[in-house]
């Protein structure tokens, strides 16, 4: 059961807290990643602009995170 997170990157490549996190159930990481692909993220509502997976060692399997764009969370 990788979890799955999601949490704001900066440009330095330091992530904050996970503003959402769960767990997948998944026979292994290739099926953990396909679920993981359609689980639906607002991350401009959520102010983040990165998803990723890690093993139960805690090591990222999968990420995916928006191109280098910074939103105000002033609006």
């Amino acid at each position: 059961m990788p979890p799955f997170a999601v949490a704001l990157r900066h440009l330095d490549g330091v992530l904050d807290a996970p503003a959402r996190e769960e767990s997948i159930m998944a026979g292994d990481a290739d099926e953990a990643i396909e679920v993981a692909k359609r689980i639906h993220v607002d991350m401009v509502g959520t102010g983040t602009n990165s998803i990723y997976l890690t093993d139960p060692a805690g090591h990222v399997i999968w990420s995916l995170r928006l191109g280098e764009v910074w939103l105000d969370r002033d609006c």
